[in-house]
């Protein structure tokens, strides 16, 4: 029952590319996916270092192939999440203010071009909390998300409220 004091907990904001980022952080670390694919890029990249310093070390010029080897895993960490979160933020914008509430049966965001169910309780498994947002996770291996900005609570201390609902609906915190 995510009420305290027998009210419900709504959040008022505009999404940003900076809410977005935070939660595919969030939804990769936390899903088997997206850990796996994350290992993969490193192995990768790091298995391109490999092959491109001990050709350098031998004096031998090494194979151009090897820097697209190393590059790809490193446009894969470090650009695609910025990519990705400007994208679903493009899709979000115009849909204006959204207005989430947090009640008995569940996350109801509510926004310019109409009201959608986000989540029931029983959907909703997992959350994570990072240093802007609270993230709700459904679903293991490609985990639905989604994204509470703290910055839409209409008092900070409304933090703790959110934070001890979640953990009253049984969510466990990733």
């Amino acid at each position: 029952m995510a009420q305290a004091g027998g009210e419900n907990i709504e959040l008022v904001y505009r999404t940003t590319a900076g809410d977005f980022r935070e939660a595919l952080r969030v939804s990769a670390r936390a899903s088997a996916a997206g850990r796996w694919g994350r290992g993969l890029l490193l192995f990768s990249g790091g298995t391109g270092l490999v092959l491109g310093a001990v050709p350098l070390l031998l004096g031998v010029v090494p194979d151009p192939r090897v820097l697209v080897m190393t590059a790809a895993p490193v446009l894969g960490l470090l650009v695609l999440p910025y990519v990705q979160a400007r994208l679903l933020h493009r899709r979000a914008a115009p849909l204006g203010v959204h207005r989430t509430v947090l009640d008995l049966w569940g996350v109801t965001v509510a926004h310019d071009r109409g009201t959608e169910r986000a989540a029931r309780w029983s959907q909703v498994s997992r959350y994570a909390e990072t240093p802007h947002t609270f993230v709700l996770l459904s679903g293991a291996h490609a985990p639905r998300l989604t994204v509470l900005p703290k910055r839409g609570l209409a008092d900070p201390a409304d933090t703790d409220r959110l934070r001890a609902a979640l953990d009253r609906e049984g969510l466990t915190r990733v």
